[in-house]
């Protein structure tokens, strides 16, 4: 404590900022890690289950989404007012592209909205069901080779086409329909090394007339003597500011992952 009693307000205020991040954000990342559900749109689609069918809901763009799945694996998703679906998958080996290689390992599908077929190719074999789901259409191409470009505004098609980006993709789809990977916000990992900086920080603050002693040690004799210089100073007060905003923003962009 008398070591705290010993710094200057500047050294005391990074402290608590540090202690006050640490308090918020661990509390923010055990709030946001609980929340689990299906991730989409870079929002997380809460489950709940009612007789035999799955509700994933939630909001995208301050609107609300839901995606629904029956019983019997048919899929819709609203979102606002919009309405896509119903979808329906069939296995069909003669959509597997004829001249991929290990084709005889792949699964045909064929995916249709309502009567209109909105898909027609394989799954890549060990892409992972759940986590890398990767399809490849009956021409050989990837699911969404067609998509082009992005003005920033919009995005378009090889025809120019303007294409609907709230619209639920085959690779969703069947995801969905195959049970869907469950994960939540939050990057445990980022937060320890935000932590770490906070901490090192904090060290450095405390410590700081032992840690220029210590590393003059290694370049003159009676280090313990030296004095820092109005340069160190200045330096010192930049380093410790500079970190101590890299731990917010590192803790923030550990929090939306």
């Amino acid at each position: 404590m008398e070591r705290i009693r010993k710094l200057n307000m500047y050294q005391k205020v990074i402290l608590v900022l540090l202690a006050a991040m640490f308090i918020i954000f661990t509390a923010a990342y055990f709030i946001v890690s609980s929340k689990t559900g299906f991730e989409y749109k870079d929002a997380i689609l809460q489950p709940r289950y009612e007789n035999g069918i799955t509700v994933y809901e939630g909001r995208i763009k301050r609107k609300e989404a839901v995606f629904t799945v029956t019983a019997d694996k048919t899929v819709t998703f609203s979102y606002g007012d919009k309405l896509y679906g119903p979808y329906t998958a069939v296995e069909d080996a003669t959509a597997v592209p004829k001249d991929f290689e290990h084709k005889k390992n792949m699964t045909g599908v064929e995916l249709r909205e309502g009567d209109k077929v909105v898909f027609r190719g394989a799954v890549i074999p060990d892409s992972g069901i759940n986590s890398d789901l990767m399809l490849i259409d009956e021409e050989g191409f990837p699911e969404g080779f067609d998509i082009i470009f992005s003005d920033g505004y919009n995005t378009y098609d090889g025809d120019g086409n303007i294409v609907d980006e709230m619209k639920p993709s085959a690779t969703a789809i069947l995801e969905l329909m195959s049970g869907p990977e469950i994960t939540g916000n939050g990057d445990w990992q980022i937060w320890f090394y935000s932590v770490l900086l906070s901490v090192i920080t904090a060290v450095s603050v405390l410590y700081v007339d032992e840690l220029f002693r210590w590393n003059l040690s290694f370049q003159i004799r009676n280090a313990e003597r030296a004095e820092p210089s109005e340069w160190e100073i200045a330096g010192r007060y930049i380093g410790w500011t500079a970190f101590t905003v890299m731990a917010l923003v590192f803790y923030s962009v550990g929090l939306t992952l």
